[in-house]
């Protein structure tokens, strides 16, 4: 199957279907935010706050992480085109470009922050009514990316592995890994692990529990990208951000483990051991990053299986650290 640039043009905007993808799904997320917060008992009024605070803050807050992410390219444009598009290709209305999923998230968070403080609603429970919606938004748009050639992974070389859904041919009809779909199905996957093992939980589980399983895995897909992904010089933006939100989730999970009854606190032995192995996954990642750069093919195939197994380990610390504490 070939990707391609499909554009729509609807009362004089010209709109990807990747661009309505991502609206499809931050409607459907928002619906379900609702029903969800009604569901728990979440205040209206804590809602309606959280829906207007999250959509405006969560647009800001994703293009200023863009922007950020891309600054050297402002400076040289202007900081004038922060709310234009930088050329066709960029275009926050025709295609891949914008904004960035984890500016969202950090702006929706600060919503629900400044929501819960005017109506005196818990955040932890403003945020657990998110969780899903967020997983939901992230595999609708993933699977959006198909129809602008984003998403795309390394070159598949053997011909019986061409073929859809595990790879996507371009307009060179050169056959990629299609990581558009791998993404679609982990946020879905994820979307679903909320809406029935988070389901009854509360105090902030299921937001902990979609930061960590996301970042764990958003590691890796990141790491196998092979298209207009956000970078700082060779350095995948997004991958930093991941590491960072499993770090923040860490020290905050080991502050509440200081605060809690000694007889209720993970033994301090086991918290060091997870909290060492985290650690020591950081710099084989980044080690296995530069190795995937220079290792030729069939070998690359080995780094990505040692990088997986990597934010595995990674994803296994966060959790014993971040969700038992």
């Amino acid at each position: 199957m070939e990707t391609q640039r499909i554009m729509w043009h609807i009362f004089g905007l010209e709109l990807s279907p990747y661009a309505w993808s991502i609206w499809f799904g931050c409607a459907a997320g928002l619906l379900l935010f609702l029903w969800e917060a009604k569901r728990t008992g979440v205040k209206p009024a804590a809602a309606g706050w959280t829906c207007l605070l999250g959509i405006v803050l969560g647009l800001l807050c994703a293009r200023l992480y863009y922007v950020g992410a891309r600054f050297e390219l402002f400076l040289e444009l202007g900081l004038e085109n922060f709310f234009s598009a930088v050329d066709a290709e960029l275009a926050a209305w025709g295609s891949a470009g914008g904004a960035a999923f984890w500016g969202a998230v950090g702006g929706v968070c600060l919503g629900a922050l400044i929501a819960g403080k005017i109506s005196g609603e818990k955040v932890s429970r403003l945020l657990d009514a998110l969780a899903p919606s967020a997983a939901l938004a992230i595999a609708v748009s993933r699977f959006g990316e198909f129809s602008i050639g984003e998403g795309i992974g390394p070159e598949v070389m053997d011909e019986r592995l061409q073929f859809f859904p595990l790879a996507v041919m371009n307009e060179w009809e050169e056959w990629n890994f299609s990581v558009f779909l791998l993404e679609g199905l982990v946020g879905l996957c994820i979307f679903v692990l909320l809406m029935t093992v988070g389901r009854k939980k509360t105090d902030g589980y299921r937001a902990r529990m979609f930061l960590v399983l996301y970042a764990s895995c958003q590691i890796l897909l990141e790491a196998l990208r092979r298209d207009n992904f956000l970078r700082w010089l060779f350095v995948r933006v997004s991958q930093v951000a991941s590491a960072v939100v499993l770090l923040g989730l860490i020290i905050f999970a080991v502050l509440r483990w200081s605060r809690k009854p000694a007889a209720e606190r993970m033994p301090r032995k086991t918290l060091i051991l997870w909290c060492t192995l985290f650690i020591l996954m950081v710099p084989l990642i980044v080690l296995l990053e530069f190795a995937v750069d220079k290792s030729p093919f069939p070998s690359v195939a080995v780094d990505y299986l040692l990088e997986a197994l990597c934010c595995v380990g990674m994803g296994v610390s966060s959790w014993q650290i971040v969700m038992k504490n």
